[in-house]
């Protein structure tokens, strides 16, 4: 494989959306509110295109399943794998999401037949004063937990942070947590669309409803303890996040890296423009692009004042 893989998002317009996957990251959603650009997925529920080379037209999924190529393309360490392992997007909050929970592998697999979702935001942009809710302000007993979401008084008990632009938070499955109004975030997740709802502001969905809501679901699997920390990062290159479900790094001006056979590199640019160059070809890069560097490429250049978050398993 002598080039890198480009793809074409899939777009979600949920109530909460804004409009700066549009404005700022300048995709072309077909949605005037657009919450979600999902970048780098093969997940059922929303399918990345891929948009150069041979494979042209076709789904992710639909490489990632030729068996006789995944070892070239994706790595060594996928050839053992049932599905692509990761699910990355950019998320515009014009409102605040729902205050949720994703349940961890053993209760996905066991309940949802799915995996579980653990994730990492990195905050592209934000609004002065905008915050993130992640964990519990409060110690509380699963009975204490059940009764205070049952009754609608989870608010008062969430653990809100400031954030600002180039801080990361790691969010791991079991942590109640929500995206606060006013955020631009990429997700980096597990493959998995798992989210239990546990309250939702009391607004009213597309549909004149209140949107559904999961308590039990979401009571079964909190982790009570979990309260994750926001970090902010340098600009230089260095690892973000190093967990049993991805690595992810973060890459700043001037590289020349090489490719791993062991796996593939999924990218996200996060600031900035600049170009990719391999195989003495070179490729326009500029802020929202999103594409893979195959396991076998070899040898590439990044150049340019970008950045980059840099994701692999």
């Amino acid at each position: 494989m002598e080039e890198p893989i480009f793809l074409e998002p899939v777009f979600k317009n949920y109530i909460w959306g804004g409009d700066k996957i549009k404005t700022y990251l300048k995709k072309e959603s077909p949605y005037d509110i657009t919450a979600e650009s999902w970048e780098i997925s093969t997940n059922k529920d929303g399918q990345s295109v891929i948009k150069n080379g041979e494979m042209n037209g076709k789904t992710l999924s639909e490489l990632f399943n030729k068996k006789e190529m995944r070892k070239n393309i994706f790595g060594i360490k996928t050839e053992t794998l049932s599905e692509f392992p990761l699910l990355i997007k950019f998320i515009d909050a014009r409102d605040n999401l729902s205050i949720q929970v994703h349940p961890n592998d053993e209760y996905a697999k066991k309940i949802e037949n799915s995996n579980g979702k653990t994730e990492m935001w990195y905050i592209v942009d934000c609004e002065k004063d905008a915050k993130i809710i992640c964990g519990l302000n409060k110690k509380l007993t699963k009975e204490e937990l059940a009764k205070i979401i049952n009754e609608n008084k989870i608010e008062s008990y969430l653990n809100q942070i400031k954030v600002k632009k180039g801080d990361f938070i790691y969010i791991p499955a079991g942590t109640i947590h929500a995206i606060m109004k006013g955020c631009l975030i990429c997700e980096i997740q597990q493959n998995s669309n798992i989210t239990y709802r546990v309250y939702d502001w009391n607004r009213i969905g597309k549909d004149g409803k209140p949107r559904e809501l999961h308590k039990e679901k979401a009571i079964d699997v909190i982790d009570l303890n979990k309260i994750s920390e926001i970090f902010n990062t340098s600009y230089k290159n260095e690892t973000l996040i190093n967990s049993e479900f991805f690595k992810v790094e973060k890459i700043v001006g001037d590289v020349n890296e090489r490719s791993n056979i062991e796996c593939f590199y999924a990218m996200n640019v996060v600031k900035g423009e600049g170009k990719l160059i391999t195989h003495n070809k070179e490729y326009k890069l500029k802020l929202g692009d999103s594409f893979i560097i195959p396991a076998n490429l070899g040898e590439y250049k990044i150049n340019g004042n970008i950045e980059l978050l840099k994701t692999y398993i």
